[in-house]
């Protein structure tokens, strides 16, 4: 299935430099990976991805080639490139050696322009559940189907509904609620793929002193909460202005805070 072609000149597998010329990234495999996220020619968050990554392949038969390897890679593959923004993927997969195939490319990407982020963003329900959460694995079916979805619905995300009618998390994001109390409430670790922006998220409230309440929410208890937005490497920190017919505050005090510091955290992660 196509997935997208590769963005740039060359991709890097294995150590080495290979031209791209319009390659198209076979997803058909068991493919445990990463999006690592590039601003300013710098990797936001990288040892949070390598970590996520080792955990993800943990219970695999891939052995993990360690970080030096991989930052190796990614930046014989940046300075091939010579990109100063953009998303990469770090794939790892089996190969017929002992050693694992280990690839990283960058690949199209869709930034939300000033005006999501003043305004907020419409999602629709769509039911799916992830058979295992906690790892980053591909799932080419769902990716593609889920992708169609989205476009054919002209929204944002998808936000993945269970067979209990409760809200988990995006097809690609973490969701965050406010309710009326000022509490910030997001779906339990274990149902989800926990997002490195969510962590930071979680963090920055925790400093803060917000109530935070890890518990799912159905689809009927979205009209008692008055702030939504989701979390993740593309989208950062962004506003909900809707759920299908549910109309939230994308000017929330608290949301506009964890927005502003989560922000000032990208910039102190990318100067060290």
């Amino acid at each position: 299935m196509i997935t997208g072609k590769i963005l740039g000149k060359k991709y890097v597998i294995n150590g080495i430099s290979v031209n791209a010329s319009g390659s198209i990234p076979d997803m058909s495999a068991d493919i445990y990976y990463e999006v690592v996220r590039l601003i300013d020619g710098k990797l936001l968050f990288l040892h949070d991805h390598l970590e996520r990554l080792q955990q993800s392949i943990s219970g695999s038969e891939i052995s993990y080639p360690g970080n030096q390897a991989i930052i190796e890679n990614l930046d014989l593959l940046i300075n091939e490139n010579l990109f100063k923004k953009g998303n990469i993927r770090i794939c790892l997969q089996n190969s017929n050696g002992n050693t694992p195939l280990l690839l990283c490319y960058f690949i199209p990407y869709f930034y939300p322009d000033p005006g999501m982020y003043k305004k907020g963003v419409k999602l629709h329900i769509y039911p799916h559940v992830r058979p295992n959460p906690g790892i980053k694995k591909w799932d080419d079916h769902f990716r593609n189907s889920v992708s169609r979805y989205i476009l054919e619905q002209g929204v944002y995300e998808a936000a993945l509904i269970n067979s209990q009618n409760q809200i988990t998390e995006g097809s690609r994001s973490n969701i965050f609620y406010i309710d009326r109390n000022g509490s910030l409430i997001t779906t339990p670790e274990r149902s989800i793929l926990p997002g490195i922006t969510r962590k930071y998220v979680l963090e920055i409230a925790a400093g803060e002193g917000i109530l935070i309440e890890e518990r799912t929410i159905s689809k009927d208890a979205l009209d008692s909460l008055v702030s939504v937005f989701i979390s993740g490497t593309s989208p950062k920190v962004l506003p909900v202005k809707q759920i299908d017919d549910f109309c939230f505050d994308v000017d929330h005090p608290l949301l506009r805070l964890l927005m502003d510091k989560f922000n000032r955290l990208v910039q102190n992660n990318l100067t060290q």
